[in-house]
């Protein structure tokens, strides 16, 4: 069979299906422009100008008609957005309880593709589902051929790694566009969560992993040993790699950034949150999902706790007043793994199905701008009123990357470390008898790459990502209750 077989013929159709088909057929697309989300309209200048009481510039055939068409008000909407530096826009003002009503209108892509990061989104959503159906199938083909983990190169990591990699890329633009903002308060918030989380990590990091289960110390002693052994059959004369404490500052410096990257969509999830909770509160349901999608974060943390549900369920730690014969373990420690994934799945799955009603909660933000502005004195230039309803819609893209770039990322982490857990490449003979007997390759490389083989070993991945899921899920969950906390409080002052 050769090195990659099946996994490579469907990385290459799935691959091809994306270039070819991205363009008429987007996941990414339909999700903002399936008549689910309604946007909303600013009024024209003409509008403004009949409610407090001028006359209408418009003039022959068009008096007496609607101001603008419907293309024309969300060109109008998208030019408001983002600015416009046409001479012939006049301001005036009106007064700010103005009675205006907003009209609405669905998302077409043409009026998504000015926006900020429509394109990145586009990309990471179609490339994530592309990502998603390849380990689906890896793991159809796995059920009824279990050798492929073996005797193949396991490429469902490859596109795990890139869609976490694109969805970093992506918290780091919004980051960056935050940064780079006139609003210093913004770097100041970015930084504190920063040193914030540093050194919460520093504090987890340094816990008994008795306690907290990610197997970072099995598998940096593993990885050590076999490290040694490599340089000492190279001939290298080394200490071994660095100490442990060094591979735990590097992990907590990782998190400290991945925890600033988290700060401001935790920040949004939280005003999603309130706001879906204000316009659902007629439907049960829909109250009980989104609470649960808020707090399942908490819950889900406790599945690495050692004392809470791992021994108890595992061991069976309560029978310790019993005879011994009668403690019978709940769950073997796969099993336990097992459910620990098949909770953070659902978890994900439950996140994802609610995006329509989050971005829906975002886009009302304009008509609850309006509705505000209604309430205070004085008088507004028509430009900043445009502005108010339009830059909510302008930023859709950007929102929902807040949203999702965070879930997928913990998604595809959750199956990476689903994938390591199924691979132990260093009882692979068929990927071992490749670089032993090819003709390609030297003896001196041969040995070598053998060797390196067996120093590489999934512990410490494995390790690395059952740490950055749990910090996934802890920062996020952090940074949405302060959200929450921050604008109750906001809200009552």
């Amino acid at each position: 069979m050769a090195l990659f077989g099946v996994q490579f013929v469907l990385s290459v159709v799935m691959a091809t299906l994306l270039q070819k088909f991205s363009p008429f057929i987007s996941l990414g697309r339909w999700i903002l422009c399936n008549n689910h989300l309604v946007r909303y309209l600013h009024p024209t200048d003409d509008e403004l100008k009949g409610l407090i009481g001028k006359n209408s510039v418009a003039t022959g055939k068009n008096k007496g008609k609607k101001a603008a068409p419907t293309d024309t008000r969300k060109r109008q909407n998208n030019a408001a957005a983002v600015g416009s530096n046409n001479d012939e826009v006049k301001t005036f003002t009106v007064p700010c309880n103005i009675d205006v009503h907003l009209d609405k209108a669905t998302i077409e892509e043409i009026d998504l593709l000015p926006q900020f990061l429509y394109t990145d989104y586009k990309w990471m959503v179609d490339f994530s589902f592309c990502a998603a159906v390849i380990n689906v199938l890896v793991e159809i083909f796995a059920f009824f051929l279990p050798e492929i983990y073996t005797q193949e190169l396991n490429l469902a990591l490859v596109w795990n790694c890139l869609v976490i990699f694109f969805a970093l890329k992506v918290l780091f633009s919004l980051a960056a566009a935050y940064w780079r903002g006139d609003d210093t308060g913004e770097r100041s918030m970015c930084l504190t969560f920063g040193l914030f989380f540093f050194v919460v990590a520093m504090a987890v990091l340094v816990i008994d992993e008795s306690l907290l289960d990610f197997g970072l110390d099995k598998g940096y002693e593993t990885f050590s040993e076999k490290a040694t052994e490599f340089m000492e059959k190279q001939g290298l004369s080394s200490r071994g790699p660095a100490p442990k404490w060094m591979f735990k500052l590097f992990l907590a410096v990782a998190s400290a950034i991945l925890g600033a990257f988290l700060s401001f969509p935790g920040m949004r999830l939280a005003n999603m949150y309130l706001d879906s909770l204000f316009y659902c509160r007629e439907t049960r349901i829909m109250l009980v999902l989104l609470h649960v999608n808020f707090l399942a974060p908490m819950f889900l943390i406790f599945l690495w706790v050692t004392p809470i549900l791992q021994g108890p369920l595992v061991t069976g730690s309560w029978h310790d007043d019993i005879d011994d014969k009668n403690a019978k373990p709940v769950l073997t420690e796969k099993g336990y793994y097992n459910l620990r994934y098949i909770l953070l799945l659902l978890f994900c799955v439950l996140r994802l199905s609610l995006v329509w009603r989050h971005l829906q909660s975002y886009l009302d933000m304009a008509h609850e701008r309006i509705e505000k502005m209604k309430k205070e004195t004085g008088r507004i230039t028509n430009v900043e009123l445009q502005r108010k309803v339009a830059r909510v819609f302008y930023y859709l893209s950007a929102a929902a990357l807040q949203y999702l770039a965070p879930t997928l990322l913990l998604l595809f982490s959750v199956l990476m470390l689903r994938t390591l857990g199924c691979s132990d490449w260093n009882s692979n003979p068929v990927g071992a008898s490749r670089i032993q007997y090819s003709s390609f390759i030297s003896n001196s490389t041969r040995e070598a790459a053998l060797n390196l083989r067996a120093v590489l070993t999934p512990a410490l991945f494995q390790g690395i990502m059952s740490y950055m899921v749990w910090w996934l899920c802890t920062s996020w969950l952090i940074t949405t209750v302060f959200g929450v906390v921050y604008l109750k409080i906001f809200e009552a002052s």
